[in-house]
């Protein structure tokens, strides 16, 4: 790394730290001491990843950590734009992808506490597709050796991913079929992405066992069927407006579109943007060019998957929100006791099989049960999901924490260990 790098990032780290408290004065920022946290240790988060940074391992992060809803650090490090030497800043807008499916599950459960629909309701009372769907043979059966379902999937499948649908994203026959439908076309609405997914068959039948999919889009059509109302005009009116998340949303415009970093691979060793000049990891529906780099112009498809943007500060508004309750600044979107039902597994032991021992997963939430098994220190009921482009948050209601990382990286093994390495920084800073 060069002599003139390494100064950038130094004086990046600097200038964040010098700077917060009067670009951010709007926010609860403390010293973090005031909230048991180690200041000495607690800025070790920047160094670590200033070095990660200077190795070539990442293009840059922004992390913030909040306890007893005051935020004791939030930093940005290195850039958003390795190629162009564009440093990140706290407001940077990223891509969160599959972060995109807890604020899909919630705003589906806020209807639910509206008392607008059971958690046993078959799907095809909403979407009535889905009463004939078919299931595969087997996981590996030709897509036309087919049965007939045991039982239609559930409002509750959905939200634990048990309904029996997949997400296309492995590489076989039916993942290819899966992508080659269109299913995330920008020109595909979520209702006729319904109607797209109910012509594919389901991997198992409902209720059988966990696979990851893409339940939450078919909660986000729920959300449009029962509120009547666009999925964007319902999250703005709902959610985003009310908890302040004025960054968060399916596109940019204009003004904002410079604030929007690019999603980065590694290309012969060098972290380069994903765009047609310097092509893209192997994958699929994830690495559709409309899926990295035209979040600036709206678009049908606005999905529970994958699909919005947001900014480190927003996405902690929402996830603290989630520890408080359901509520922020004295604005309730949601229930107490409707929250802690989200946070709670909902899977059966045989369903759970293809998780890990340690884990458990809720209405939207991946649960950490066994600390010990999960690998990295947490703390039992801690709830969390991240995004296919390295981003990630967690929710430790023993500790009272919230942490969120956005960087955008995808395909960089490098970064498959950040939300560990962050744990190791943060719980270690602890000292009350």
């Amino acid at each position: 790394m060069t002599k003139r790098l390494v100064l950038i990032v130094g004086l990046l780290v600097a200038i964040v730290f010098a700077t917060v408290t009067v670009a951010n004065d709007h926010l609860p920022i403390v010293d973090p001491e005031e909230v048991g946290f180690s200041s000495e240790q607690l800025n070790r988060i920047d160094d670590h990843f200033a070095g990660r940074v200077e190795r070539g391992e990442i293009a840059g992060i922004v992390t913030l950590v909040a306890r007893q809803g005051k935020i004791a650090h939030f930093s940005a490090v290195g850039y958003a734009d390795a190629e162009q030497e564009l440093p990140v800043e706290e407001d940077t807008i990223f891509r969160i992808y599959s972060m995109t499916k807890p604020i899909a599950s919630t705003a589906l459960m806020m209807l639910y506490q509206d008392g607008l629909f059971q958690m046993t309701d078959p799907l095809s009372k909403y979407i009535p597709e889905f009463a004939n769907l078919r299931v595969l043979r087997t996981p590996d059966s030709p897509l036309d050796e087919t049965a007939a379902m045991e039982r239609e999937p559930t409002v509750q499948d959905v939200l634990r991913h048990t309904a029996g649908l997949s997400h296309g994203l492995g590489r076989g026959e039916y993942d290819r079929h899966f992508v080659e439908s269109g299913i995330f076309s920008t020109e595909t609405s979520l209702e006729e992405m319904m109607t797209a997914l109910s012509t594919i068959p389901l991997v198992n039948h409902p209720g059988a066992m966990y696979r990851y999919s893409v339940g939450p889009d078919v909660a986000l059509r729920l959300v449009e069927v029962i509120s009547g109302m666009p999925v964007d005009e319902y999250l703005e009116e709902r959610m985003f407006g009310p908890l302040g998340m004025d960054d968060t949303g399916y596109w940019v415009d204009s003004d904002d579109a410079d604030r929007l970093a690019p999603v980065h691979w590694l290309n012969d060793g060098e972290l380069v943007p994903i765009d047609e000049e310097h092509g893209h990891p192997e994958g699929g529906v994830l690495v559709q060019p409309w899926s990295v780099n035209s979040y600036t112009f709206d678009h049908e498809y606005k999905g529970g998957s994958l699909g919005l943007l947001s900014t480190a500060e927003d996405y902690w508004r929402f996830a603290q929100a989630m520890l408080n309750g359901g509520e922020l600044d004295g604005e309730r979107i949601m229930g107490s006791r409707v929250v802690d039902y989200m946070r709670r597994n909902h899977l059966t032991d045989q369903q759970r099989q293809t998780l890990s021992p340690a884990l458990g997963f809720g209405l939207g939430f991946g649960i950490i049960e066994d600390p010990a098994a999960a690998g990295y220190v947490s703390s039992e009921g801690t709830f969390y999901w991240g995004g296919a482009a390295a981003t990630s948050f967690w929710i430790d209601p023993v500790e009272d924490i919230v942490v969120v990382a956005m960087t955008q990286h995808m395909g960089v093994r490098a970064t498959g260990s950040i939300r560990g390495e962050l744990a190791a920084l943060v719980y270690g800073a602890l000292v009350d």
